[in-house]
């Protein structure tokens, strides 16, 4: 493998739409990675830190993942970066991902036999090391491959599994395997397999070289031009992400202290059903009615209204029925986003030879530990009420912020 000074992939104009098989392999893939984010952080992560040390959880937990944070904040514009660069017959996107995997899935199947927090540390330092690879190559293919047409489409493709990945993961991690070791292992082979269909049966497009100094040229372009959208566009989805994950993280405490809940990992189970449900139903809807109509601000600003109204719900009422409405609405709101905003994004991409950098300057942004400071901070000071009044102002700053962006409706 070398690296080399960036290179444009084919501009997608010229792009021949991608098959279903294409979108089917494609989506397989973002499930695995999926599984290796969203479990530890929804419920594996916390779960282990209960286990370590049941009087210091909150604590415990919002360290390691304040740290699978910070590691994916500093890893993905380097290796965005690197990845915009690399040149191998297997191709630039595939070599990353499929690295990224082996990296992530190895510490990722021994961190539930660890008995400190700092065991776990260790591993989940090198678990998000390997995930920032897979996010850059993955988000990366849609600039490269798809057309503008079927981003939408595309994006749904990356943003469905992620709502599959969670239910089948927390069914597993709940119900069949719940010996927290085994558990760790099981995911891991789950999120190392899946991916392979897709990274082995589609040969990655050659990037088209430029001579070194229209490269230059273009780099002293696009450093300074077409960047505010693209800003703006990664506030949003940095604010309405942080706003979903302070409210839905502590969930599983929220149900054990708050609704004193007999089973809370159980009533956590069926909550997350009822999520996801609306979940997987809006994130298509989205992705084929943003194609249809181009229209990616206002779908995203009705997100964020969604997920802010269900935070006040689990806010104001507190109860196990008003958990079951809020659920369905985060879910809705949130499913929906997923498709809209990467669309919006590859849109708003200023310049074809740094899709993976500048991708990874949004990715990187979005996973600041936001969330696990502020339920720290509000915690601490104050309770679930306040926790949730935050979690829904973030959001609506979030929808807010979109209307900044002037070059996609």
């Amino acid at each position: 493998m070398t690296l080399e000074s960036a290179a444009p992939a084919p501009e997608v104009a010229s792009r021949e739409p991608v098959s279903r098989t294409w979108l089917l392999l494609f989506a397989l893939a973002w499930f695995g990675f999926w599984l290796l984010v969203m479990l530890p952080g929804q419920f594996m992560v916390v779960k282990l830190a209960s286990v370590i040390d049941p009087a210091e959880k909150v604590a415990i937990g919002s360290f390691l993942i304040t740290e699978m944070a910070l590691v994916i904040v500093v890893g993905v514009p380097l290796i965005g970066w690197l990845c915009d660069r690399t040149r191998t017959r297997f191709g630039r996107r595939r070599t990353w991902a499929l690295g990224g995997l082996i990296v992530a899935t190895a510490p990722f199947a021994f961190v539930g036999q660890q008995t400190s927090w700092a065991g776990a540390a260790v591993l989940l330092g090198l678990v998000a090391l390997g995930e920032a690879a897979v996010l850059v190559a993955l988000s990366a293919i849609i600039a490269d491959q798809v057309p503008e047409a079927q981003r939408g489409r595309a994006s749904a493709a990356m943003g469905v599994p992620q709502v599959f990945a969670l239910a089948l993961g927390m069914i597993i991690v709940t119900e069949l395997v719940t010996d927290v070791g085994t558990s760790w292992l099981v995911i891991a082979v789950l999120a190392l397999l899946t991916p392979l269909p897709f990274l082995l049966a589609f040969p990655e497009p050659a990037p088209q070289d430029k001579p070194a100094r229209a490269r230059r040229s273009l780099w002293r372009r696009a450093s300074w031009a077409g960047y505010g959208d693209l800003g703006w566009a990664g506030l949003s989805r940095v604010l309405i992400n942080a706003g979903n994950l302070v409210g839905t993280t502590y969930l599983l405490f929220f149900l054990a202290d708050v609704l004193l809940l007999p089973d809370p990992d159980g009533s956590l189970m069926i909550l997350i059903l009822f999520y996801l449900g609306g979940c997987a139903i809006a994130s298509w809807l989205g992705g084929v009615l943003t194609d249809r109509f181009r229209a990616r601000r206002v779908f995203i600003a009705l997100c964020a209204g969604l997920q802010a109204a269900a935070a006040l719900l689990l806010a104001f009422v507190p109860t196990w029925d008003a958990s079951i409405v809020a659920a369905v609405l985060l879910g809705v709101g949130y499913g929906m986003f997923l498709s809209v905003d990467q669309a919006l994004l590859t849109d708003v991409l200023p310049d074809s030879e740094t899709r993976a950098r500048d991708l990874g300057i949004v990715n990187s942004a979005q996973h600041l530990p936001i969330a696990p400071l502020v339920g720290w901070a509000v915690l601490t000071v104050a309770g679930y009420t306040e926790l949730y009044i935050v979690a829904a102002v973030i959001m609506i700053i979030g929808g807010l912020v979109v209307f900044r962006v002037r070059s996609v409706r």
